[in-house]
């Protein structure tokens, strides 16, 4: 599909890099709509932005004034400022119009059509491991494990739900070159009366319901590698077990007189910390000293806002089966900023959804998106400066009194022709104003009245 003019159709994005690893400087980078260098937040001097070419950082594009904001740059005690110059459009930090904010990492700024991520970790976007992509953030978060791969030493990862824990322990055990498989198994589901059983294994006839024998996890993983996920679900009587087969590698199926030896590299995993759960008397101090080898903390998707539209872009390849359409820029600046409270897991499953329930759309609106995406207004940036326009429409429009046509006229003029400045003057919503407009406005008209 042809996309609209002034959108860009996000599969071109998929494996654009985002970054040139500039060690951790803190940088601007842009994810939206095009590629363009890095903007380096910390120095001695003030960059411009805009699509005049005597800008510092020249941004095409439509929405872009001539002189659009200013980047004060930060340094070793202070932030990195950003100031709208007078822009017809604004400048927006986390989805608020600001007339200056600081900015730290994880902000999401907009300006224009543009949509860049504050990140203290520039880098490309790559296939970190087998099926796992991401940027700095996660290539450093990883490091430790390609390290100690080839190594015996157990492995603690600990991440939030849908932060790929199980597929950081396969692409573990395929570095690691071990010979047996890789089995895993969430401990939260294993019924509390069988977890020894499953865990170690057991003879026939050990106990009501045993018509055969079974390996168990240990012996069925001999040679390879056992995941051990929501090690802190497990019962502490299980744990001194687990504590034993460690320290002696052997394990002691139910009903049987003699242990059996077994080589076995395991990995131990959990939402939470580990130390945390051994605080509130969850887990074996004891233990954990002997699973603590290697321990990862695996970044979640919110701690990684440059990786959000890289990894929507792959996943729509993946699933799309050739569909690619347009995507506007309110649309992007919605998926950066949301929190992600599910991860990886959330961003596939709305992958899925938009392709099932807007699928032949030629363009991706925020819309689009679940309600509770369209709607959420982040925390405003620290340290920040409201424009008058910085409103919440949606939410001052219910209190807010009818809206005649002159009063949208006015605000248009007083506004450059934006609607959106408009409309979060008046209180009203961007598609209240535009049926109020409808057929009634010369709106390209207002905008040459007032080009910056």
């Amino acid at each position: 599909m042809r996309p609209a003019e002034g959108n860009t159709t996000i599969t071109e994005m998929d494996s654009r890099p985002l970054g040139a690893g500039r060690g951790g400087a803190l940088s601007l980078a842009w994810v939206f709509p095009l590629a363009a260098p890095d903007v380096v937040l910390v120095g001695a001097r003030s960059l411009v932005i805009g699509r005049d070419e005597s800008s510092d950082v020249k941004l095409s594009g439509d929405g872009v004034s001539r002189k659009h904001a200013l980047i004060r740059l930060g340094t070793a005690t202070t932030a990195p400022l950003i100031e709208d110059q007078g822009s017809r459009n604004g400048v927006r930090v986390n989805g608020h119009l600001v007339r200056s904010a600081e900015l730290a990492p994880g902000d999401v700024v907009r300006l224009g059509g543009w949509v860049g991520v504050v990140t203290d970790a520039p880098g490309p976007f790559q296939e970190v491991a087998p099926g796992l992509w991401g940027g700095a953030a996660l290539e450093s978060a990883m490091a430790p494990l390609r390290r100690a791969a080839s190594s015996d030493l157990p492995v603690v990862l600990e991440g939030e739900t849908g932060t790929g824990k199980e597929v950081v322990a396969r692409a573990l055990h395929g570095w690691s070159g071990r010979p047996g498989p890789m089995l895993a198994v969430n401990c939260a589901a294993l019924p509390e009366g069988l977890a020894e059983a499953e865990l170690f294994g057991y003879r026939r006839g050990a106990f009501t319901g045993a018509d055969r024998a079974s390996p168990g996890l240990f012996r069925s993983a001999e040679g390879g590698t056992l995941l051990l996920d929501e090690v802190s679900d497990l019962p502490l009587p299980i744990q001194a077990k687990l504590l034993r087969v460690l320290e002696q590698r052997e394990v002691q199926p139910l009903g049987e007189v003699h242990p059996v030896a077994v080589d076995v590299r395991l990995v131990v995993a959990g939402q939470q910390s580990l130390a945390r759960a051994v605080q509130e008397g969850r887990f074996r101090a004891d233990l954990l000293a002997r699973v603590e080898g290697v321990t990862v903390r695996l970044p979640p998707l919110r701690q990684r806002r440059e990786d959000v539209l890289p990894l929507f872009s792959r996943l729509l390849s993946a699933m799309g089966q050739g569909r690619a359409p347009a995507v506007e820029g309110d649309f992007v600046e919605r998926l950066c900023a949301h929190d992600w409270p599910f991860n990886v897991r959330e961003l596939v499953l709305l992958v899925r959804r938009l392709l099932v329930l807007h699928g032949g759309e030629a363009t991706w609106r925020a819309a689009h998106l679940p309600e509770r995406m369209s709607s959420e207004r982040p925390a405003a940036p620290t340290g920040s400066r409201p424009q008058a326009a910085a409103i919440p429409a949606a939410d001052a429009e219910s209190a807010a009194e009818p809206i005649e046509l002159p009063a949208l006229i006015a605000a248009l003029r007083a506004s450059g022709g934006n609607v959106a400045r408009a409309s979060a003057l008046l209180g009203i919503t961007r598609q209240r104003a535009y049926r109020l407009m409808e057929g009634q406005i010369d709106l390209e008209a207002l905008r040459q009245e007032g080009e910056p």
